[in-house]
């Protein structure tokens, strides 16, 4: 597979040559697997550190060090989905490391939004192309942990007021919040379901742009109440255009079978990513993530 980079004579994670194919991989794929390398939690992190400049953190999940997350998200099938796409910054990447792979199951699902973009018939790329508004409740934990993951001058959930809320909505002009009486949060982000793409290796015929889908549209909801998704007009996102979207998604989706030590990294405003259902023990799975910016 194009995308595995496999050590070779005791090469370092780190080492200029492998960073180097890294980048050229993610540009030329949009994904990239390292195997075979002499990897743990500090090499991961440390890896992090070579791609983005600032991390970010998804405020449901426990941490694993300074710089990652633990990953669980159950034993159920997970659909394709970019990292924190119904949030207002989305990472430019994120990268997974197991440390402990499952026996069974528990593949990751990778999909290239390019590459499912540039296969949609005209009528879903159209539709896919209109603004869409995200719309959930988040209880109060939740929003509060992410304004101080977001806002320089805070760093305690006990201390978030409404006006650092204030702050956070008003970095971003596509999202709303309504604080409720029981300190839940009524939020609202608009977000456009395909991406520019900078790199335009897959212009179809009379394109001028390339675009990816890349959201969350397709995705779970684990740790979060489920969103309610509607068109610019009103109009609710319909399960069978969902449906129709899903299944032509899993022509073009490539799956990982993870190996203890295994890295990926992954372009999240380029290639959605989900998981097949773990089967047996979810102790037997131990893995960890990474993202920013």
């Amino acid at each position: 597979m194009k995308n595995i980079i496999s050590s070779t004579n005791n090469i370092e994670l780190n080492d200029i040559e492998i960073i180097s194919q890294i980048k050229q991989t993610l540009n030329d794929s949009g994904w990239v697997l390292l195997r075979g390398f002499s990897a743990s939690l500090p090499k991961f992190s440390e890896l992090l550190k070579q791609f983005c400049h600032e991390l970010t953190f998804d405020p449901a999940r426990e941490f694993a060090d300074k710089s990652s997350q633990k990953v669980n998200a159950g034993v159920d099938p997970v659909g394709l989905h970019i990292e924190n796409g119904n949030t207002p910054f989305p990472p430019n990447l994120v990268a997974f490391y197991s440390a402990k792979s499952a026996k069974k199951g528990s593949q990751t699902t990778l999909c290239d939004g390019a590459e499912l973009f540039q296969n949609m018939p005209v009528e879903l790329q159209q539709a896919w192309q209109q603004t869409v508004t995200v719309s959930r409740r988040l209880p109060s934990h939740l929003w509060r942990q992410y304004v101080v993951n977001q806002h320089p001058d805070v760093n305690s959930v006990s201390n978030v007021t409404e006006k650092h809320l204030a702050d956070f909505i008003a970095i971003n002009k596509h999202q709303r919040g309504t604080i409720n009486a029981d300190d839940s949060l009524d939020y609202e982000l608009d977000i456009m379901p395909c991406l520019p793409m900078k790199n335009a290796s897959l212009l179809g015929k009379n394109q001028t742009e390339q675009f990816a889908f890349a959201n969350a549209l397709l995705g779970p909801s684990f740790n979060y109440e489920k969103p309610n998704y509607t068109f610019a007009n009103g109009q609710p996102v319909s399960e069978e255009l969902i449906k129709e979207t899903t299944e032509l998604a899993e022509k073009y989706t490539q799956e990982i079978h993870w190996q203890d030590g295994d890295i990926a990294i992954i372009n999240n405003k380029r290639v959605l990513h989900g998981r097949r259902a773990i089967i047996g023990n979810l102790n037997d799975r131990n893995l960890f993530i990474g993202m920013g910016y």
